[in-house]
């Protein structure tokens, strides 16, 4: 008999130890997937948040204000010329890092669309390629680090840029570079003029519907650190604009 109830005791204990485990392997993977939407290296997070508040200021007080002076000046087809003109400045970036990335194909389309553009959409003002159908490919030098497997490091507010990470924040400085060094080697020093780039700045804003602390949650934060990831993720693995 006494065996018996050890028996018994010892696949009662076994049943319960093979419970538990499961039961908190199935509560940590429901713990971790929720913990995804703020798991995101932010080492620097207080002071990320004062840069996010920076931004919300300048944003509210100096960008908007400018953005709605150049809507209420500036008809819509001349917007809409501008905003094509600036994205297929974009094609520059996105060869010459396709070509970094060894990626030949894309570096012929890319350069191709934008000749398209330029040849037959009135200097890039028209956007002719979507008018063909072409894909618009998307790389820069970010996307090149990581595809070369450089960490993305910390995640980082910059200030009026916005959200970024040590690998992009790399990359948007080497695109800069790679651009103006262009546009001097092809006789367009007009390009690297603080005016165009002003002009550039509130066209881009102009075409971003998001607001600082417009969602109302308190999570705003988190969300946007959230997003950014995933926004990236998403253009690595397409390889084309998202927005």
């Amino acid at each position: 008999m006494k065996i018996k109830k050890y028996i018994f005791l010892f696949l009662v204990v076994l049943s319960f130890s093979l419970y538990a485990n499961e039961y908190t392997e199935e509560q940590q993977a429901k713990i971790d997937k929720g913990m995804e939407y703020f798991n995101v290296y932010d080492p620097f997070e207080t002071f990320n948040k004062k840069i996010y508040y920076f931004n919300y200021k300048f944003d509210k007080y100096i960008f908007l204000p400018t953005t709605r002076f150049y809507k209420a000046v500036t008809p819509v087809f001349v917007r809409k010329g501008v905003n094509n003109f600036f994205n297929n400045t974009k094609n520059i970036s996105t060869a010459g890092n396709s070509l970094l990335q060894l990626k030949i194909k894309k570096t012929m389309r890319t350069i191709g669309l934008f000749t398209m553009n330029i040849a037959f959409g009135f200097g890039g003002t028209i956007d002719a390629a979507s008018e063909f159908g072409m894909p618009k490919p998307y790389e820069d030098f970010g996307l090149t680090l990581a595809h070369y497997g450089v960490k993305k490091g910390p995640y980082l507010i910059l200030p009026i840029l916005g959200p970024s990470n040590f690998r992009d924040a790399i990359g948007t400085g080497v695109d800069t570079l790679i651009n103006r060094n262009f546009y001097n080697e092809s006789y367009l020093p007009d390009m690297n003029e603080p005016e165009v780039a002003l002009l550039q700045g509130v066209n881009k804003r102009d075409h971003v519907p998001f607001k600082y602390y417009g969602t109302g949650s308190p999570f705003e934060y988190e969300y946007v650190r959230f997003l950014y990831q995933k926004y990236r993720e998403l253009q690595s693995d397409i390889g084309t604009e998202v927005f």
